[in-house]
């Protein structure tokens, strides 16, 4: 980007390079170790073949072929096999059988002999199947199949496979699950079911030829079905069907699968492992065959290993199978030799190194012949490995090859040694670099000449040696830890004996990018979110992009949504899950340099399924053993082991809930008659993991049960009935076929006989039994029984009793013996005998109710065996009535007589809240909730506080003024500390004492500090009162109330007032705590300018202003602006005088309506089809209303409806569009007006009014 090109450097170079000799170099040659070709067959197009061959020298090389180590005469094949001109590729139009054979081209010119690498031809064939006829196979339902194939002859081998051909002639491919094709091109039903039989297909074996682009059909097979006679018993365990051997040799780099096939019902599950451990599935590793395969493609030496495959289906014991794979290479490479350009008298070498498995020979070749057939040479010195030449001589020029072989193949390189005479040229010469300080820069001069020319570098004349600088071997600058001061311009020099050569280039330094803000490393559950924070600086003149990266690899934002970038650069992940962990790298890059900050992502989740290993069934207990698969990053802390048995298959239970991490084992105990199977859950901090696979099953013999049903009780429900319960005992107890409850009870009185029932329904928890007598008690059992008989353990004998009745005897003489307060009180009664209760006694109940609440009752509960009780549940300040009685389990007995009394007064609740905003840093704005419970009179509040510090009060002080009002709510509390907590209480009071305590703690504000500059407070608000007037002059009392809602309400306030107009404000005194201040002197008649003025320090907040006038009986508000008119009395006098005439115009308009001339209403209303006047005498014209209001009071049925006009009432006339006025008759003219109909009444008779006073008029 930031060199120049220099074009005349260029063609000096491509001018120099276009006459300098050298020996060939192969630059085209077959790849493969074997090529294929294809003879056409009758009636094809010819498949044209070509051998490529070419290399580059100077001059031009010539070529020539040989073919199985002989010299090989392409023109003796007439025009069917030629040679590309200008190069050695060869081109075979017409391939034919003879043309197989080993290959190999050699280019040549003056300074030597190129070898290509040697290619092997062979012809690919693809034969046909045998004929056969259409066979018929049987097989089993349920149980494993296979189906065989006798593929064709081919080469390369054949792919076979196997697809469905309708009797039509039609072609269906298989994939299934339960159907795998191994390597010798059979096919294996895992297992076969009747869906598997084809009525209108066979089942064809087909091979195909990739290279030949052709597939051939083979024998065919009608399938038949023999169906399972019962398909619940259709379980079959896995049969081994088809394994790789037990040795297998893949080559590295190639692909290699291996197989391990089996069938059973259920379909088997293949689970791999190499070397004893859990296989890391990868793109390179995968299952192929629904796991029934491991496919490795580009096999490298790690590979290497023992793979078993586990293979269960829980129907039989697990089968396994054990392949052990060797890894085989042909010879590569790991030095390969280069060609060299040298001059005369230096010394050269070229090295080879290979490796394989076996290990290569190493052979070297020299001009197309191996070296120990070429020329001595006693400056050259070979060995295994290694060629060194010195000083060289100009016939020393010529190929070298380095050819490694093993018994799997070969791996050859041809080079060169150019001996040259040359001046220095420079072939890249320095430009215009760029970069950023503290970086390394190469400053470029790359230099060809022979001898190989010195170079030197020059800056301000003076040679550029050690230290921050290093020359390179290709003639360029290496700059280390760039400064500043490094910008400017550097000279190449580069000389030789046959010349020298010059070359400018400029150095232009940045400052570098770093990073400021650095991502730190992060630990998350899965699912939650995960951030990472990274900022940056760079040159200003460098335009910096802050990219993320995910394991060195950009994060691709669009594809994953999960993943956010904002704009302050920081990445946000969403949902995290196990995959996320890893390296997160933030960076940030110019066009020149870059910075980059790393953080770890841990994400841990939920450990891996355990994998079960084994499962050892006994007579009465199993051991289970498992392996761990993998904790995701938190370690796990323990093993839950679940079971379920084929009673409730669908339910699994806990054996044990805290395995310890370290075991991998554990018994289970078993109960009889059962079948188990078992499954494991790993548990980290995270949360459980999936299930492993569920065990094989264990089953257990009969027995008799272990155990009889618990919770046994015997309680009657009615009063002449007794229930017997107990719980149901799970099938898992049940032990044996035949399972049932034997129960048996009596009454506990002297001669009672047992009497017994059997309950067969095992999921039945209760018996009745009616018909006994009343709160009786009995002898209960329950006991267990199966065919192998009753419970193994002694039955439990319970007590139980009949059912309850109501108690029949109300406690006597329920009396009140003292008040003790507004709240509580003693009462005595006289005990009920025990036989009135008729069921357990549990003791008294007493109800308590006030007057004019008689439905909020409530009951205290008292102890059987007593008489006297301290209640103190009543209602202070309040008419209290209470009764008793008593109750058994089931039934209230009936009440007692009912007691009345007067309660005294109580003290208070708390209040229902306290709020405390503090005002400045030394007092603080209180506000409160009144009491829920007053229980008296409420008289007022107190206030406390005291210092908090640490965990210790100090000594408690009390507001003054108390506060004697009990509807005030608010209250200020002056005079604190800065900075301080205090805790504050409130309590309200009667004239029985103080109530509840209730606290907060709030902390005061900070102390000004010099220099910094305080806001002001908030803006107050204000109302005020009237007080009683003092000597003629009116007095008013100002409420403030600070700004709450703001963060500034001032500390203290005072009011300023003035008569309106004046220039000078009258001020009040400060107000500490209170929230009010008394303003009096104020004059009768005059208006006065109210404000309230908030301090902080020095800063004052005036609220806004309010007009209170003074008058002998008190004072009246006026709004700002308002000048007084309507309180003067020749404005009065001018709205009585109006008043009088509208009420005289009223008065004129009611009889003009009444005796006025005829109006010819009545016809203009016929006109317009209105018929529905009365027929009774009178003057219609002026009987009829005047509005629609009016008109609705009439009967509906008396209303007759004709086309009428919208607008023609004598209510709507008025100010219309058109001339309105009086005739020579009084009626009126002109049209009515277009005023709509919704108008009021009153607006209606103001038009009338109005209408008439402009006729007198």
């Amino acid at each position: 980007m930031w060199r120049s090109s220099f074009i005349l450097v260029v063609a000096l170079t491509v001018t120099s390079y276009a006459i300098i000799h050298s020996p060939p170099r192969i630059t085209k040659q077959p790849i493969a170790e074997e090529m294929l070709f294809q003879v056409a067959q009758f009636g094809d197009t010819e498949k044209l073949f070509i051998i490529e061959c070419e290399a580059e020298g100077e001059p031009a090389p010539k070529y020539r072929w040989i073919k199985n180590g002989k010299h090989f005469d392409f023109t003796a094949y007439d025009d069917r096999i030629t040679q590309q001109p200008g190069r050695g590729t060869l081109t075979i139009t017409k391939p034919r059988d003879e043309d197989l054979g080993q290959y190999q081209c050699f280019a040549e010119n003056e300074h030597g002999i190129a070898t290509s690498n040697s290619v092997f031809v062979r012809k690919s064939e693809l034969n046909n199947f045998k004929d056969e006829d259409i066979v018929t196979q049987e097989a089993d339902e349920g149980k494993p199949f296979k189906l065989q194939c006798q593929p064709p002859d081919g080469w390369p081998k054949p792919n076979v496979y196997w697809m469905l051909q309708t009797t039509t002639g039609g072609i269906k491919t298989i994939n299934n699950s339960r159907m795998t094709l191994d390597p010798e091109g059979n096919l294996w039903f895992s297992n076969v079911t009747r869906y598997d039989a084809q009525e209108d297909a066979y089942y064809a074996c087909a091979a195909s030829s990739a290279f030949r682009n052709e597939y051939k059909l083979g024998n065919r097979v009608l399938l038949k079905v023999n169906p399972a006679s019962n398909a619940a018993q259709n379980r079959f365990p896995p049969t081994k069907q088809y394994v790789s051997r037990r040795n297998e040799v893949a080559l590295r780099g190639q692909k290699i699968e291996i197989f391990c096939i089996y069938g059973g019902t259920p379909l088997p599950q293949t689970v791999w492992s190499k070397n004893g451990k859990p296989i890391a599935w990868s793109d390179r590793i995968t299952q192929g065959n629904y796991g029934k395969s491991l496919v490795i493609r580009h096999t490298n030496l790690d590979d290497k290993g023992s793979y078993t495959c586990d293979v269960s289906n829980g129907a039989g014991q697990q089968q396994s199978a054990t392949i052990n794979l060797d890894i085989k290479a042909i010879p590569y490479f790991t030095v390969e030799p280069e060609p060299v350009n040298a001059a005369e008298e230096e010394t050269i070498e070229f090295k080879c190194e290979a490796s394989g498995i076996p290990e290569p020979a190493i052979k070297w070749i020299h001009n197309g012949k191996p070296i120990e057939e070429a020329a001595p040479n006693p400056r050259r010195i070979v060995s295994k490995n290694k060629i060194i030449i010195r000083n060289l001589e100009k016939k020393d020029t010529g190929n070298y090859g380095c050819n490694a072989t093993n018994a799997l193949g070969y791996v050859y390189k041809d080079v060169y040694v150019n001996v040259l005479a040359l001046p220095p040229e420079i072939e890249e010469a320095p430009g215009k670099e760029a970069t950023v300080d503290l970086r390394d820069i190469t400053l470029n001069c790359k230099v060809f000449g022979a001898p190989k020319p010195k170079i030197k570098w020059i800056r301000n004349g003076q040679e550029l040696t050690g230290g921050r600088y290093e020359i390179q071997e290709s003639g360029s600058l290496l700059i280390k830890q760039v400064l500043f001061g490094d910008a400017g311009e550097y000279i190449c020099h580069a000389e030789n004996k046959f010349g020298k050569k010059e070359a400018n280039g400029t150095l232009i330094v940045y400052e570098h990018t770093k990073i400021t803000e650095t991502p730190i490393d992060y630990e998350v559950v899965a699912k939650q979110l995960a951030t990472f924070r990274c900022n940056a600086v760079s040159d200003p003149s460098l335009p910096l992009t802050i990219e993320w990266l995910f394991n060195d690899e950009p994060i691709d934002f669009d594809a994953q949504a999960r993943f956010t970038k904002s704009s302050d650069h920081s990445l946000t992940i969403s949902d995290t899950i196990e995959l996320d962990s890893g390296t997160y790298t933030c960076l940030a890059s110019t066009e020149l340099d870059s910075a980059q900050a790393s953080a770890t992502l841990t994400v841990q989740d939920a450990p891996n399924a355990p994998k079960l290993t084994g499962t050892e069934c006994y007579e009465d207990y199993a051991k289970i053993s498992w392996e761990p698969q993998g904790d995701n990053r938190s370690p796990i802390l323990y093993f839950i082991i679940q079971y379920n048995t084929s009673f409730t298959p669908a339910t699994w239970a806990d054996a044990s809930t805290q395995v310890p991490a370290t075991d991998f084992s554990y018994t289970v105990d078993m109960s009889p008659w059962g079948n188990y199977t078992f499954r494991v859950i790993a548990v980290n901090k995270v949360g459980p993991s999936a299930p492993s696979e569920h065990s094989d099953s264990c089953s257990t013999p009969p027995k008799v049960p272990a155990k009889n049903p618990d919770n046994v009780e015997g309680k009657g429900t009615e009063p002449n009935n007794l229930v017997i319960k107990w719980s149901p005992m799970p099938e898992i107890d049940h032990n044996a076929p035949q399972f049932h409850y034997r129960v048996s009870w009596k009454r506990d009185v002297a001669g009672a006989e047992w009497q017994k029932r059997d309950i067969h329904d095992w999921q039945k928890g209760e018996l009745l039994i009616p018909d006994q007598p009343t709160f009786q008690r009995y002898k209960i059992r329950v006991q267990a029984v199966n065919e192998k008989g009753e419970a193994a353990v002694a039955v439990k004998e319970v007590e139980g009793y009949s059912g309850e009745d109501k108690p029949t005897e109300a406690p006597q003489n329920f009396s009140l013996h003292q008040i003790v307060s507004g709240t509580s009180a003693m009462v005595s009664w006289n005990e009920v005998s025990p036989e009135s209760i008729r069921g357990h006694f549990r003791g008294y109940k007493i109800q308590t109710w006030v007057e004019g609440d008689e439905d909020n009752v409530k009951e205290i509960l008292m102890k059987s065996q007593t008489s006297k009780a301290l209640v103190d549940k009543f209602t202070p300040d309040s008419t209290n009535y209470a009764r008793i009685m008593a109750f058994n389990d089931r039934f209230n007995g009936p009440p007692s007589n009912t007691i009345q009394f007067d309660t005294p007064e109580g003290v208070p609740s708390t209040v229902q809240s306290l709020q405390a905003y503090p005002m400045g840093s030394s007092a603080f704005w209180l506000t409160w909730k009144r009491p829920l419970l007053t229980n008296g009179k409420l008289r007022g509040y107190r206030i406390y506080y005291e210092i908090v510090k640490g965990t210790e009060l100090e000594a408690r002080q009390e507001r003054e003024p108390r506060i004697e009002n009990p509807d005030q709510k608010s209250a200020k509390l002056a005079g604190l500390k800065p900075n301080t907590k205090y805790r504050i209480h409130i309590v309200g009071f009667t004239k029985m004492g103080e109530g509840e305590d209730y606290y907060i703690e709030a902390t005061t504000g900070a102390a000004r500090t010099d220099g910094i500059i305080i806001p002001k407070p908030d803006v107050p608000s204000f109302d005020y009162e009237q007080l009683p007037s003092e000597n003629g002059y009116s007095k008013v009392k100002v409420h403030w109330r600070p700004n709450i809602s703001g963060d500034k309400p001032g500390s203290q306030f005072y009011v300023k007032y003035r008569e309106q107009g004046a220039s000078t404000w009258l001020k009040g005194d400060d107000r500490i705590n209170e929230d009010f201040a008394e303003v009096g002197g104020l004059e009768s008649d005059k208006v006065y300018e109210f404000r309230v003025v908030s301090v902080d320090g020095d800063e004052q907040t005036e609220s806004a202003s309010k007009l209170i006038e003074g008058s002998s009986d008190g004072v009246r508000i006026r709004p700002p602006g308002d000048n007084g008119i309507a309180t003067a009395g020749w404005f009065i006098g001018m709205l009585l005088a109006l008043a009088f005439l509208i009420l005289l115009l009223v008065i004129i308009c009611i009889i003009k309506r009444n005796r006025g001339g005829k109006y010819d209403v009545h016809d203009r209303e016929l006109a317009n089809g209105r018929q529905d006047y009365p027929d009774e005498g009178g003057f219609h014209e002026y009987s009829q209303p005047l509005d629609n209001k009016s008109q609705g009071r009439q009967s509906l049925s008396s209303q007759k409806h004709g086309p009428e006009s919208d607008t023609d009432s004598m209510a709507e006339y008025g100010d219309g569009d058109t001339e309105t006025g009086m005739n020579e008759d009084g009626s009126f003219i002109g049209q009515y007006g277009r005023k709509g109909k919704q108008q009021s009444s009153n607006n209606q008779a103001f038009a009338t009014l109005f209408i008439l006073r402009r006729s007198i008029r």
